[in-house]
């Protein structure tokens, strides 16, 4: 059974156990709600056990943090379906985690040059592409669009300022290497070659795994 059906039945019940007088809300919008929940909660454990037991679980937690957030205001391209999107998700966490943790002693000295490097073209391609919208999910309003522009140049600033404090008050330098290649890869995500390349893995992954 999918989460998709997981989430409707449970939102059909949920609705029918309402008072009678009580204004019931649609089952479908109990149902979405409940996916996105549910489908959040088991990315999350997938990701946590993946990184625990890879050893790897607080670069792992400051590349989601990372990414998360930003790609809340800059957007981005989707898989197909939701375990597409949990197996990328996952591989990519671990991966940028695992670079966080082999480049923490080569990098340590120079991380400062790096998070202005990475600050100054992830700067540049959000006053070019950001936000990112998609077919599914389209950014109608100019009002909107500019809003999220502003906040992704503002959230940038904020990311700057944080990993720099953080660099200065000691934070692990492969946590915050796992935060600078976080940040890069979301942002190359909004580039024409990052929709490519995330539609290439999506279409491997769908022959690879045609779970819908």
């Amino acid at each position: 059974m999918s989460i998709h059906d997981v989430a409707g039945t449970a939102a059909a019940y949920l609705v029918t156990r309402l008072p009678a007088n009580y204004r019931r809300p649609e089952v479908e919008v109990v149902a979405f709600g409940l996916e996105v929940l549910i489908g959040g909660l088991l990315q999350l454990a997938v990701f946590v056990a993946t990184a625990r037991y890879l050893g790897l679980l607080p670069e792992m937690t400051a590349a989601l943090v990372t990414m998360a957030t930003y790609r809340l205001l800059s957007g981005g391209p989707h898989c197909s379906a939701y375990y597409r999107c949990l197996i990328l998700s996952a591989l990519t966490l671990n991966l940028l985690a695992f670079i966080g943790h082999r480049l923490a002693h080569f990098m340590a000295g120079i991380l400062p040059a790096g998070f202005l490097l990475v600050y100054g073209v992830s700067l540049l391609i959000a006053r070019r592409l950001a936000p990112r919208d998609t077919e599914a999910a389209p950014i109608i309003s100019p009002v909107r669009r500019a809003r999220l522009k502003t906040a992704c140049y503002l959230w940038l600033l904020a990311w700057l300022v944080l990993v720099l404090l953080g660099y200065y008050r000691g934070w692990s330098p492969g946590v915050l290497i796992a935060s600078m290649a976080a940040l890069t890869c979301q942002s190359l995500s909004l580039t024409p070659l990052g929709f490519t390349v995330v539609g290439r893995v999506d279409r491997f992954l769908k022959r690879l795994l045609p779970l819908g």
